[in-house]
């Protein structure tokens, strides 16, 4: 790399003749001969009349659609990538936004053949790393099997850091669960470590920019070239409240942080951390609270599958079929 720092160069000539000092050579001189030969005026004029007819000529356009810089250096054309926000890859949210409800079923384990076998009939699936001892290589081998059997890889990371979302948003998950939000801070983390920067100034990635360092990852091997320009638009982001403390803050949370695109009301730990359970007046009331806020803010409402007819739920961790949320109702 350059120095921004000049260097000294030191130029080589060759010594002229040695002039007298004090001797000024004329601005004209007379010759009485020729200097300039027959052929050398041929030339000039030559480049004279080929210089006006370029001159004259009007500038060329692009092609339409096309890029207007020259090619780089050794290509014979540029590879032309997809813009910004021009493809979705996620049919998650292709079917949210058609209306339908979308179902997933939740891994633990390392086994590639029952993730294979765990994609069929579902639209999504949930790999568990808040409550399991998945790694982060199991994890990636998971995800790839996953996306070759045409469902949405979603991973619920253990907390709203750097490590965890990278990890996770590099090995190709196209959702990023957040577990136990509760404030402004924790919800803010999960949108900036999950989207890329603004990129390119020409060109911008999809809002909201975050802070998601752009190096070499699985992602774009499984959802392709387009992936880099068009991994903001395709990342879902869902945070789950958990606690009164984030029922408390939902309204806040919705209304200060750009980007959240869905909200899980989390039944089993919404009644633990509360002492009641579905179906008590409390624990009704605060599943109110974050239901009318989730959909007033027009946010996808999650939960689980046993809760797809209530009203205004679209996502769920669960199958179709799933009946109980894990425990009586009272």
């Amino acid at each position: 790399m350059m120095s921004d720092t000049t260097l000294p160069v030191t130029l080589h000539h060759r010594a002229p003749h040695a002039r007298p000092r004090g001797i000024r050579f004329p601005t004209r001189l007379v010759f009485t001969k020729p200097l300039v030969p027959l052929a050398a005026i041929f030339t000039a004029t030559l480049v004279a009349v080929v210089s006006v007819a370029r001159a004259q000529q009007p500038p060329q356009k692009p092609a339409q659609g096309k890029p207007a810089t020259a090619p780089a250096q050794g290509q014979g054309k540029q590879d032309l990538i997809p813009a910004p926000g021009s493809l979705t890859f996620n049919t998650v949210i292709t079917k949210l936004k058609a209306g339908k409800q979308v179902f997933s079923n939740t891994i633990t384990e390392p086994n590639l053949e029952a993730a294979k076998k765990a994609c069929e009939g579902q639209d999504f699936i949930w790999i568990e790393m808040q409550h399991s001892t998945l790694t982060w290589r199991e994890t990636q081998n998971l995800i790839e099997v996953i996306a070759a059997a045409g469902c949405i890889p979603f991973v619920r990371v253990p907390l709203a850091n750097v490590g965890d979302i990278q990890k996770a948003t590099d090995a190709g998950a196209l959702g990023i669960v957040i577990p136990m939000v509760s404030t402004v801070e924790e919800a803010r983390n999960a949108v900036m470590f999950s989207k890329f920067p603004i990129g390119n100034r020409e060109s911008p990635n999809t809002k909201p920019w975050g802070h998601r360092s752009a190096g070499n990852n699985r992602a774009t091997a499984i959802w392709g070239r387009g992936y880099p320009s068009n991994a903001n638009n395709n990342i879902f982001i869902l945070i789950q409240i958990e606690n009164p403390a984030g029922v408390g803050m939902i309204d806040t949370i919705l209304d200060e942080v750009e980007g959240i695109d869905g909200v899980m009301v989390a039944s089993h730990d919404f009644g633990i951390q509360a002492g009641d359970r579905d179906g008590s007046p409390t624990y009704n009331a605060r599943e109110e609270i974050v239901r009318k806020s989730v959909l007033a803010h027009g946010k996808v409402l999650a939960g689980p599958s046993s809760w797809q007819k209530r009203p205004g739920y679209m996502l769920f961790q669960g199958r179709r079929s799933a009946t109980t949320t894990g425990y009586e109702a009272r």
